[in-house]
This record gives structure tokens, sequence and C-alpha cells, in this order.
């Protein structure tokens, strides 16, 4: 059975309120953004008093929220994260600010929802998001590819404890406390997602082996992004090659299930001859080559 989200669109609203602005202090460095919340407003609730979030080159965010009064995650506690990750009020949750994603943290799990038909259903990829609780309050690290490749969060935290089970089994939060960072009314904490995409590639050939004159000569470059850890969808693929020091033209240039190829009609006439030239494949304005070379029988 797949979990649930434990609060509902009331309590959301009740604690979290609709933004109103950007807010929150921040500082930046290395691209670690440090938010700054304001303290002791519920003496029974969980007192956020920080956030730092930090990304990879790869895309995988950390948020360190900092809660000064609760050292450890009890059974009666939930940690939320509501993510507006499109930077559209008017495609998410209307009652959090248009959080596109929520990540849920209770005692012993922790797991990512997405704004579908009107609620938040379990997502269908969360496989990067893990979680720690040191003393100093809960620690999630989840990947920008697990939340539609964003680019630019807008979020909210919220802590809540006393949360109890009614005769249905369901959380009872009559004597809950909850604390939202940022306060109700001062909108959303805002963070860009800055990444370097690196391509690595995992195979290489070229076709036939021996090549032969007369027949079609390809060359084929496989390579993985990092941000995805997967292989390249989409990119563009050059093809430079020479003959007998004269240029040829490639007859086809394509990437396709993250393999990029080039292929060359050969002619009789090219027997005892060299083809020398490089495979680029380009994506996001990075680049990987490889060069080859190969004598025709």
């Amino acid at each position: 059975m797949q979990p649930k989200l434990a609060i509902g669109a009331a309590l959301a609203a009740l604690l979290v309120a609709v933004p109103v602005a950007l807010g929150g202090s921040t500082h930046a460095s290395s691209n670690t953004a440090t938010f700054i919340d304001s303290i002791g407003e519920d003496a029974a609730a969980p007192d956020i008093t920080g956030i730092a979030v930090s990304n990879d080159d790869a895309g995988n965010i950390t948020f360190q929220i900092n809660i000064s009064n609760r050292p450890a995650l009890t059974p009666d506690m939930l940690v939320l994260l509501f993510l507006d990750t499109d930077n559209n009020t008017s495609t998410g949750d209307p009652d959090t600010g248009g959080a596109d994603y929520v990540i849920q943290l209770q005692s012993g799990a922790v797991g990512l929802f997405q704004w579908q038909n009107n609620d938040f259903v379990f997502a269908t990829s969360q496989t990067s998001l893990t979680y720690a609780y040191p003393s100093t309050g809960p620690t999630i690290h989840v990947s920008a590819s697990d939340l539609g490749r964003t680019k630019a969060i807008k979020f909210v935290t919220l802590a809540i404890s006393g949360i109890g089970t009614d005769a249905a089994g369901a959380p009872d939060f009559t004597n809950a406390h909850g604390d939202a960072a940022p306060d109700s009314g001062h909108g959303l904490y805002s963070y860009q997602v800055l990444t370097r995409l690196i391509l690595s590639v995992t195979a290489f050939t070229t076709s036939p082996k021996p090549a032969k004159a007369g027949r079609t000569f390809s060359v084929s470059l496989a390579a993985t992004e990092n941000d995805t850890s997967g292989p390249v969808k989409a990119g563009t693929v050059s093809c430079a090659a020479t003959l007998a020091r004269k240029r040829i033209v490639a007859t086809t240039h394509v990437l396709a299930n993250g393999v990029a190829s080039c292929i060359w009609r050969i002619p009789r006439t090219a027997k005892g001859l060299t083809i020398r030239g490089t495979i680029t494949l380009t994506v996001q304005g990075t680049q990987v080559s490889r060069p080859f070379s190969a004598r025709f029988g």
C-alpha cells in the first residue's frame, strides 16, 4: 500500500497560509543559501530556527532544517516541505502557495507526494529521497530530477508535534502545535538550483570491423548525464571526417536511446584509404567528443 499524506489541506492552509510576498533572509555561498526563521512563536511546538539549502553539480538538493527543541524525531511529529517547483501558483495546491510537491517526514519514513488532480498523491519517482535526523533537526536529500528537473524552488517548511491517533487509526491534530518557516503571511523562501552538466561516455565503437570499402561506415558514442544518471535524451550530433585528407559528409547523424551515431557511405574506390574524424555530442552547451580512424579493406 502506498503511503498517504498525513496532513490535510485545511490544516496546511491554517498553519502555512497563502503566501503574499517572498520572505526570509538569505546568504548564498557555493550555492548554499541559509534562511533564518523567527523563534519562540509557540513554546509547545517544534521551533524551526533556520533552513540551509544546497545542491551539487548533479542537482542533488539538501535541506538542512534546524529545530532547536526537538533533538529526536518522535512518533507524534511531522515535518513537511511544500515545494513550488515551476514558479507558477496556478499549477499546484492553491492552499499552499502553488506547491507542486510535498516531502513528508515522520518517524521512520520519508515520502514524496506530487499534486495531481486536485490532490497530493505518492510520486512515481522518488528514488533519490533520503533523510537523517541528527540532534539539530532533519536533513533531507532529493534530486531535482525527482522534482520535474526544477531549476528554481519556492518553499515553506512546517514542523508539527502533538499528533495523536483517532479511533479509526487516522492522524488526530486536536492537540497538535506547529511552526511554519517562513511565518504565516510572509511568503515563500526562494532557492535557485545551480548545476553543471557533465556528460560521461559509457561506450564508443566503430562498425563494421574491419572497415570495408563500398559499404556504410558508422561511429557511435553512448553517454549519460550527471543530473539524471541516465542516458542523454536530447542533444545534437556533429560528424567531421576526412578520407584521404578530403572532407566527406555523413549521410546520417542521430541521437537515439542515449546513443549518438554518424554514418557515411564509403565508395569502393576507398580501399586502402584511411578515414579520420571526430564525433561530437552537444547537450545544453556541454560537449563530449571522440576521435576515430579506420583503414578500409
